[in-house]
């Protein structure tokens, strides 16, 4: 990708946590000016937010009340709106934070690419959450619009052109992904600021440490029961536990179906490819010995094995199509892949020993008298549906092209290929869905024919080779079965003329996360060029980019229910204040702090937050349990896999819950501050 495309999506994020920052602040302000809600919410839309603030600030009075308390636009306290010097000091905290520790990783332990995420998180959570809490004791309240603003500033600064945010990626990534990833970074931030403001701000609001939630904590669970006799309030404590453990529920099964696709797939991939590869540039690669003895001594390397592959076209008496063969050492491939665990039918060992493969049995035509039912059809390759003319046609009638490709392949093979009757022919290992395009079987002979041949009087001629099938394989990966050939590294060395040279070598490593290190460390011995490397996140970039995409965006996604539900506990808290004021107003008069009103109702989110996510995890891991007890069955035609796989991971479950908890929490903050700001006088006026 180009840099214009990062820029963009870069700066798409940035404009995206500014415009919200100023559209809050914009209805912050219309509030704390006096104007009524609707209007304050009308002009923070973020079409308007930047020059509503300006416009508000400059045409509207503030309270005269509000000014004999002290509070101002920058000032400290509840009666404030922005205080700039706590965004500049979450910013320089933050920031400094997270670029120390990319320092330290890149240039001390040595860790590029995507493992450099891993500290940045660190540094967002732990630096987010460390100036939340500094910034709620400096301007002592909870500080979320200075939260906002801070996100916006860095969110900036990745944008510009300087900093390093595409070095994250090692083989770079769609802009798409890049804009995920940076969104899931802010909001990663936002979350650790406000989590460590409210927390601050409720330890510390007095003006002193108070870390107890004692009879706060009984009163807010006295409030949760509701008064003897109204069912109204426990109805809707109910609605709000099954709101949360629905999305926990969902999130949980999502996420390990999720999770069962990409275990899948990415055991079928390591199962059929290696985990590393060394190449070398040109086509001499005949060293190969020395360089496998030299690399298979690395800490983590399992095996090692030379390969050869090239693109060649496979027929049979009945059909063709394109493969890539893949010449093999058989005495060490078992130690880079699971190819002989796979083959179904044969032995892999008589690619070496081609005259132990048994003679081909016959297999009736399809409708044919005496036919089994299950005899496999031949399946034709696209364009090779028209007939070819009748014995004695004129020389002008139609041919279809796959025809006069066969015309071709067998000018070219003319004489060269051996009659398999008299002759031992070598063996080659195809996979189960080419066996049932060609309609070739254990011990049938095809023509492996390459592109790439020696010059002759009329042009390049290629090169064709019969062979017997060996041995046939099943993957369970479409690509694989269906495109895949492998014969001996000498068959592949003669038949190519590569004179003892290779392709590469490849290696099976013992953690596949540590594979660039390891890739960096064999660098390192062979010298570098003219070796280079390629792993397999390199190999399978676009596919496992594509799957981790979508499983950020199906956290986001799934995400909102537990928001929808946090909405639903915000709404029933605020309705609680207005019953609960009379409550309130006899606390506060009898010595109640604001901080003392603040923990009562939280603990009301936290108790619902904590029982739906404990509800929703458990009946999540049951439709796990018997997901993958009784199966949901999958057409294999398709998915090429007969039951909906699942993989239930621990700490995603983990995150799941603490994110339902934390959503939870987050949303018992507005409605805590109203109940805490309730002057006593306002409750009891009119008992």
């Amino acid at each position: 990708m180009q840099d214009t495309a990062y820029s963009m999506a870069a700066l798409g994020v940035a404009a995206t946590f500014v415009l919200v920052s100023f559209s809050i602040l914009s209805t912050r302000n219309a509030r704390f000016r006096g104007l009524p809600i609707g209007l304050a919410v009308a002009l923070g839309a973020p079409v308007v937010g930047v020059l509503a603030t300006f416009v508000v600030s400059l045409a509207a009075q503030v309270p005269s009340e509000t000014r004999a308390r002290g509070g101002g636009f920058f000032r400290r306290g509840a009666d404030g709106v922005l205080h700039l010097g706590a965004v500049a000091l979450g910013v320089v905290v933050v920031g400094g934070l997270a670029a120390a520790l990319a320092f330290v990783s890149r240039n001390v332990l040595g860790v590029t690419g995507e493992p450099l995420q891993t500290p940045i998180v660190r540094a967002l959570i732990v630096g987010g959450f460390i100036s939340g809490v500094v910034m709620a004791l400096w301007i002592r309240r909870i500080a979320f619009l200075e939260s906002l603003f801070v996100t916006s500033v860095l969110a900036v600064v990745v944008a510009l052109p300087w900093v390093p945010a595409r070095d994250f990626f090692t083989y770079g990534t769609a802009p798409a992904y890049f804009a995920v990833i940076l969104l899931a970074g802010g909001g990663i931030l936002l979350l650790s600021l406000v989590l460590g403001g409210s927390l601050g701000y409720l330890l510390t609001g007095d003006g002193e440490v108070s870390g107890g939630f004692g009879y706060e904590s009984w009163i807010g669970r006295r409030f949760l029961m509701g008064k003897r006799g109204d069912s109204v309030v426990g109805t809707i404590t109910v609605i709000s536990v099954l709101a949360v453990a629905v999305g926990t529920c969902a999130m949980v099964v999502v996420m390990s179906v999720m999770n069962g696709f990409s275990t899948d797939l990415r055991q079928k991939i390591f199962g059929a490819n290696a985990h590393l590869i060394v190449l070398k540039y040109g086509a001499d690669f005949a060293e190969y010995g020395e360089v496998a003895n030299k690399t298979k001594g690395v800490a983590g390397v399992v095996g090692a094995s030379p390969f050869i592959l090239n693109e060649v076209m496979v027929s049979s008496d009945t059909n063709l199509t394109g493969a890539l063969l893949k010449g093999i050492e058989t005495a060490t491939v078992d130690g880079v892949t699971e190819l002989r665990a796979n083959i179904t039918k044969g032995d892999l060992t008589w690619v070496d020993t081609p005259e132990k493969i048994p003679a081909p049995q016959k297999v009736p035509e399809p409708g044919a008298d005496g036919a089994p039912s299950d005899a496999p059809a031949a399946v034709p390759t696209p364009g090779a549906g028209a007939p070819a003319p009748a014995p004695g046609a004129p020389a002008g009638a139609f041919r279809s092209e796959a025809d006069q490709l066969d015309d071709a392949l067998a000018a070219a093979t003319k004489g060269v290929l051996p009659d398999p009757a008299t002759a031992v022919l070598p063996g080659v290992v195809i996979g189960a869905e080419m066996s049932k395009n060609l309609r070739a079987f254990l011990g049938d002979t095809i023509n492996i024919v390459s592109p790439v041949g020696e010059l002759g009087p009329s042009g390049p001629i290629p090169k064709a080779r019969a062979f017997r099938v060996a041995a046939i394989f099943y993957s369970g990966m479409y690509e694989y079965d269906s495109k895949f050939i492998y014969v001996s590294l000498a068959q592949a060395q003669d038949f190519f003329g590569l004179k003892g040279a290779v392709t590469g070598v490849e290696y099976k490593v013992q953690d596949i996360e540590a594979t660039q290190g390891i890739a960096t460390e064999m660098l390192k011995i062979l010298g570098g060029y003219p070796y280079r490397t390629k792993d397999w996140m390199e190999m399978n970039r676009n596919l496992f980019s594509a799957l981790k995409l979508e499983k950020i965006a199906m956290f986001v996604i799934l995400n909102v229910i537990t928001i929808v539900a946090s909405f639903l506990i915000a709404a029933t808290l605020i309705v609680f204040v207005i019953e609960k004021s009379k409550e309130i107003a006899i606390l506060k008069t009898l010595g109640a702090t604001d901080t003392s009103i603040m923990k009562t109702f939280v603990t009301y989110g936290l108790v619902v937050g904590a029982v739906g996510t404990v509800v929703g995890i458990t009946c999540g891991l049951i439709v796990c349990g018997l997901i993958k007890t009784f199966g949901i069955g999958l057409d294999p035609d398709v998915y090429y896999i007969t039951h909906l796989p699942v993989h239930v991971d621990g700490v995603e479950v983990v995150l799941v819950g603490i994110a339902a908890v934390l959503l939870s929490y987050l949303a018992t903050i507005y409605p805590a501050l109203l109940a805490a700001r309730l002057k006593p006088v306002d409750g009891l006026r009119y008992e």
